[in-house]
């Protein structure tokens, strides 16, 4: 996250541009957040391993069956 204020936000909005997907601008007025901008990226993108490592309920602590549960959906 990276501070700046207003006025160097309005004459230099290309420090926006410059920053790293994901990172955060906060842009201060009279010392105090006025505005908090984010730069937008490329989602991340999961390999099918990372997938299935997060495919577990909660509850009951199996592996969640994601085919069942639209299947269930559809019928509704």
């Amino acid at each position: 996250m990276k501070t700046i204020t207003a006025k160097e936000f309005f004459h230099t909005p290309s420090m926006l541009r410059r920053s790293y997907p994901g990172q955060t601008l906060v842009v201060t007025d009279n010392g105090k957040p006025s505005v908090t901008v984010s730069k937008v990226g490329r989602r991340p993108r999961l390999s099918r391993a990372e997938l299935a490592k997060r495919a577990i309920d909660t509850k009951s602590g199996k592996k969640f069956d994601f085919v069942a549960a639209r299947r269930k959906i559809e019928t509704r």
